[in-house]
């Protein structure tokens, strides 16, 4: 969560961008000692762990939306999307959210990667199925996000967080086995096929430039999360080359960023946390007591089935 938080901070100075200088890429993350701000992505993020903590690893619809919408009211200038801001306004105005986020975009719902920044949490829980993981990552993305391609985003983010947890540190990992391991849980052949471009893209050692071209570095999930698991999976045990790869995609390099440090940080230590990052990071106790509370649940209660 930590190294989700330094990413959404580092990337943000970047977003937008069709691409950034990598010098000033580099210059920024290992030699500033400026302060690094957060954006909605961490908030986001901040509100599910504090909601999984408090229940014991399982989901309430219903509570969470008003956590996401109340957040989003006492600090609405995090960067939130305008789809995100009316959503949540409209919740705070009393629309329930099953109905507001089911209008959204004339009905589509959004394709936004929004619930994907923010659903690493649910892939740290400890003890819990894969399956469970896809579960419980579709009932906290379906509050906001209700196309297909975004709930699939969502729970390709998660499996791919609760992968990287459980992996064995600087053992190679095998992109083909993980890609396979999270198609299992796609419901669109779209994002299947999104996917399935990684394996050969990491095998010949494609620039960022490259992965950004094949899937994108969009603001959609079907391309932010590919895009994020691209950046891991070329560097997953080399915790400033993979953020500094998703930042030099371009585009949404915040949420990019943001993922790519929450799959490095399930899979690394926290001694691979830059200690300036942690310095330099707005509001680092909050995210370090939101990311302790969360480790210490216990596997038999976050892993347990319960209704809610």
């Amino acid at each position: 969560m930590v190294l989700a938080a330094c990413g959404d901070a580092l990337g943000a100075r970047f977003e937008g961008r069709e691409a950034a200088d990598p010098t000033e890429i580099d210059d920024w993350m290992r030699r500033s000692t400026q302060a690094m701000r957060f954006t909605d992505d961490t908030s986001s993020t901040l509100v599910l762990a504090d909601h999984l903590t408090r229940r014991r690893g399982t989901i309430n619809e219903d509570d969470l939306a008003e956590q996401l919408a109340r957040e989003w009211a006492r600090d609405p200038d995090r960067g939130y999307g305008h789809g995100a801001a009316q959503l949540y306004a409209e919740i705070v105005a009393g629309t329930p959210w099953r109905q507001a986020a089911a209008d959204m975009f004339d009905g589509q719902g959004s394709y936004g990667n929004g619930a994907a920044m923010r659903v690493a949490p649910v892939g740290l829980l400890p003890g819990l199925a894969l399956d469970a993981v896809a579960g419980r990552a579709r009932r906290t993305a379906v509050i906001s996000h209700q196309h297909p391609e975004a709930l699939d985003g969502a729970v390709a983010q998660a499996v791919a967080t609760a992968l990287a947890a459980l992996s064995i540190q600087d053992t190679p990992l095998d992109a083909d086995r993980v890609v396979a391991a999270i198609c299992e849980h796609m419901q669109t052949a779209e994002f299947r096929t999104a996917l399935r471009r990684l394996p050969a893209l990491v095998a010949r050692g494609a620039t960022s430039a490259d992965v950004a071209g094949e899937v994108g570095n969009g603001v959609a999930a079907l391309q932010a999360v590919p895009a994020a698991l691209a950046a891991f999976l070329r560097n997953p045990d080399d915790v400033p080359a993979a953020i500094g790869f998703a930042i030099s995609m371009g585009g949404d390099t915040d949420t990019i960023a943001s993922m790519t440090g929450a799959l490095c940080g399930a899979r690394r230590a926290e001694k691979d946390l830059p200690v300036m990052w942690g310095l330099r990071l707005e509001g680092a106790s909050r995210v370090w007591t939101a990311a302790s509370a969360l480790a210490r649940l216990a596997p038999t209660e976050a892993g347990a089935p319960r209704h809610g």
